[in-house]
């Protein structure tokens, strides 16, 4: 019985108790900037000092009207890009990103999807 009692005790005690998530530890103040910066140059290695290591510039996004502003994944947007048979716009988000089609083939408006030319049947 006065094991009992002994039990409620504690956890009376216990349930009044104010547990605080916030401690007080000795963490730098920009601990966050210094972690997400060694984070990006271990395993993000194109942040590297604000530069791509590749020797290709990032795609920039060209307004387009004919870009839905909302995607579908299950039937994305591509369109031909004008004056290029080899190259076409994904739309993402309304904006259409230039995208090279492989070596060899165009872009078939038809087919949705780069193709062997004489199936393409591009026209500039």
């Amino acid at each position: 019985m006065k094991a009992i009692i002994a039990l409620c005790l504690i956890a009376c005690v216990s349930a009044q108790y104010d547990y605080n998530s916030y401690y007080q530890v000795g963490i730098p103040q920009d601990y966050n900037q210094q972690y997400n910066q060694q984070y990006n140059q271990q395993y993000n290695p194109q942040y590297n000092n604000g530069q791509y290591n590749n020797n290709q510039a990032p795609t920039k996004a060209i307004p387009d009207a004919r870009c839905p502003r909302t995607d579908d994944p299950m039937r994305p947007v591509h369109l031909p890009y004008a004056g290029h048979c080899d190259k076409f716009l994904k739309c993402t988000g309304g904006l259409g990103f230039v995208m090279d089609c492989p070596a060899g083939l165009e872009f078939s408006a038809r087919m949705n999807r780069c193709d062997y030319p004489a199936v393409a049947q591009c026209r500039v």
